[in-house]
């Protein structure tokens, strides 16, 4: 993963009824994912919001008391779940060997695939 930068964004939070805008810090990475963006528990606690992975949807206060209540497209979300599936990953492991007479050698860095097959 790479990160390229940071910057803050003004994010309007809607659900065609009811909105609320908040300015975001974001970190810009670039790494393949399935997701256009990821808000921390931290965010979360600020907007004062509940998301539930298991309905695809998250509630957060609209400032004068409604609530916005944001869903996601289950057909899209299983698309972009099944394509970050596909994607090749990578794995580091990191091995040591064995202290030389010169002192302590440096730790080794093995690259690893992982298999690309399709898990659940």
């Amino acid at each position: 993963m790479e990160v390229r930068g940071h910057l803050e964004l003004r994010t309007t939070f809607t659900d065609g009824v009811a909105s609320r805008i908040e300015n975001i810090g974001y970190l810009v990475v670039n790494a393949p994912s399935a997701y256009n963006i990821l808000l921390g528990r931290p965010m979360l606690n600020i907007l004062r919001a509940v998301a539930s992975t298991r309905h695809m949807k998250m509630k957060l206060p609209e400032l004068g008391g409604k609530v916005i209540t944001i869903k996601l497209d289950q057909k899209e979300a299983k698309r972009c779940y099944e394509n970050s599936l596909k994607t090749k990953r990578g794995v580091f492991m990191v091995t040591t060997r064995a202290p030389s007479e010169e002192g302590v050698a440096p730790p080794e860095i093995v690259r690893v695939e992982i298999a690309r097959e399709r898990r659940p």
